[in-house]
């Protein structure tokens, strides 16, 4: 079996995103001791947008015909890409509501449910992600495909060690941040599918910077009437707030998000979407390094199971569309 270049590449950058995506979960935990997920959500999309800009202008539009095309084929591209598009505006306002809910309901359901629980549910993303694509966007899921998203899942729970005896997936006291990190799961697979149909118009760049700043606007009632923001609770932040929130936001939400959204421009968000089963993998290496925890070899066997999953899904087969 040859593995081409380009499949090479987009494995290295799925692996480099879940890099930068693994901060998030303890960047989340370090803020929310300070500020409320509303809060946390303005904060990231703020300073993820003041990440991003510096990069806008060069990239290249998708889809803009070259010099030698027909101008009819260029208006038409124009058009597709009018921001005022009643389609483009459907599509930016479901990017920034997910984007909001999302972020809303993950740090909020971590503060209300246990890691175990977190964890085990964050399984689930993958999975929806496939079947949402299968009917939005018509991504077809072999049988080579299902496999491999089999196999990584395999990996992932063999790597995370869950505690099965201790869950608490349907407990009373944990039953409303389980609902909570769920329905966040949900809203990161409807991002994930509409920011890729949203990629076969605009750039990386434009579409993160546009669901970000329609995000920021989303949560501003909320900052009035459900978690008002004073100079008073800014001060009492501690520089640990700080560090967190901006890890996140230049890690996660800025470069980690980019790299994301170049990445679906070039495979299915099926296919790249079995790649979020690295984060515990992630999650392992950066307690190992910072908190000097023990690496087993059933933590080794399950993080080379779950690299071999995604390399098969990223790599067997070019994208369906």
């Amino acid at each position: 079996m040859e593995i081409s270049r380009r499949a090479i590449i987009n494995f290295g950058l799925l692996v480099l995103v879940n890099a930068m995506w693994s901060t998030q979960y303890a960047g989340f935990k370090a803020a929310t001791e300070k500020m409320g997920p509303i809060t946390l959500t303005a904060w990231t999309f703020l300073l993820a947008t003041l990440v991003l800009l510096p990069f806008v202008g060069r990239e290249k539009h998708p889809g803009l015909a070259p010099d030698a095309a027909s101008q009819a084929s260029t208006a038409s591209t124009s058009r597709s890409r009018a921001l005022l598009n009643r389609r483009n505006i459907i599509g930016f306002l479901i990017l920034g509501v997910v984007a909001v809910a999302g972020s809303v309901f993950l740090a909020w359901g971590e503060k209300l449910s246990t890691a175990s629980n977190g964890s085990l549910i964050a399984l689930t993303v993958p999975i929806i992600t496939a079947v949402l694509a299968s009917f939005i966007l018509s991504e077809k899921m072999t049988l080579v495909r299902w496999a491999s998203l089999g196999i990584a899942l395999g990996g992932v729970l063999i790597l995370s060690n869950i505690d099965w005896r201790h869950l608490g997936l349907t407990s009373s006291t944990f039953l409303l941040g389980n609902i909570l990190i769920l329905l966040a799961c949900t809203a990161n697979s409807l991002y994930n599918v509409f920011c890729k149909e949203m990629l076969s118009r605009f750039t990386p760049l434009e579409v993160l910077i546009c669901t970000y700043g329609l995000g920021l606007l989303l949560t501003l009632p909320l900052l009035i009437w459900v978690e008002p923001l004073s100079l008073a609770s800014i001060h009492t932040y501690e520089p640990r707030t700080w560090v967190s929130v901006l890890g996140v936001s230049i890690f996660s939400f800025g470069l980690g998000m980019l790299l994301w959204a170049v990445v679906l421009t070039r495979i299915d968000v099926s296919q790249a979407s079995v790649s979020i089963y690295l984060l515990p993998f992630f999650g392992v290496l950066l307690s190992a390094l910072t908190l000097h925890e023990k690496i087993t070899p059933t933590m080794v066997l399950g993080g080379l199971v779950t690299l071999a999953g995604t390399m098969l899904m990223t790599s067997l087969e070019g994208s369906s569309n």
